[in-house]
């Protein structure tokens, strides 16, 4: 049985600037993504989409860009706010509760800021999650799905437990699993093994703290995280509400 506990998730999440795009387009986007990790482990085969008429994602992937148009950020009023962009996503069908995940995207916005684009994987809230599928092996290929479908600056994989110990309003923090877009890539220069580096094939940068699954009490694990949080601080100093407003 698994217990009910908070705190306790694994996380990626992949932000972007501001983004004018399509329903069309965002649902190319999102049924990729979903492509991509039904190909990594069986306990992404089945979906249902998050709306107030849950749907088998199955019957609804040929026209899922009616599902975006129906998540278009609305004012109390119910009129379209196009500048928030839409918000979407599904969650996983037929595993148990510490076994399931969630996606949630919120994307084509154009509010100026510096990121109102995203995608979050999530376990499932509240459920201490299988450690049969919060592997390295399960999240380092989602995060590049992720990467792959959505062309972010940023994307990260990182435990609840981690993601508190990170000083608020900080982009770029100490992380399990840390990809870096080409130009932001070019701008750092990676820590130092044991962290482990890779240079993609899109020019960008991955660096992972660990293969093993990341736990916060585990002391070489947290130097590496340490590690990589330190390589990438200078972002933080980059003139993000200048790129904002430009």
């Amino acid at each position: 049985m698994t217990d009910f506990v908070y705190g306790h998730g694994f996380k990626i999440r992949a932000y972007w600037e501001r983004r004018a795009e399509t329903p069309e387009a965002l649902a190319v986007s999102f049924v990729r993504t979903v492509d991509r990790l039904q190909e990594i482990d069986p306990v992404f085969s089945l979906w249902t989409c998050c709306s107030n008429r849950p749907k088998k994602f199955e019957t609804v992937r040929d026209h899922y860009a009616e599902e975006v148009a129906e998540g278009l950020i609305k004012s109390d009023w119910g009129e379209p706010l196009p500048i928030y962009g839409s918000s979407f996503g599904a969650l996983t069908r037929g595993q148990a509760p510490g076994r399931s995940f969630t996606l949630n995207v919120h994307a084509g916005s154009t509010y100026p800021k510096p990121f109102p684009n995203d995608i979050m994987f999530l376990t499932r809230h509240g459920f201490v999650p299988d450690p049969t599928v919060v592997t390295y092996e399960i999240f380092k290929p989602a995060l590049l799905a992720m990467v792959d479908a959505w062309d972010p600056v940023c994307a990260m994989s990182y435990p609840d437990t981690l993601f508190k110990l990170v000083p608020c309003n900080t982009y770029f923090h100490q992380a399990w699993i840390q990809y870096l877009c080409p130009w932001l890539a070019s701008l750092v220069t990676p820590p130092p093994v044991p962290v482990i580096i890779e240079r993609l094939p899109n020019g960008g940068l991955l660096m992972s703290a660990t293969r093993e699954t990341f736990d916060i009490e585990n002391s070489a694990h947290m130097a590496a995280a340490r590690d990589i949080a330190a390589a990438i601080a200078p972002l933080n100093d980059l003139p993000w509400a200048e790129r904002a407003r430009a």
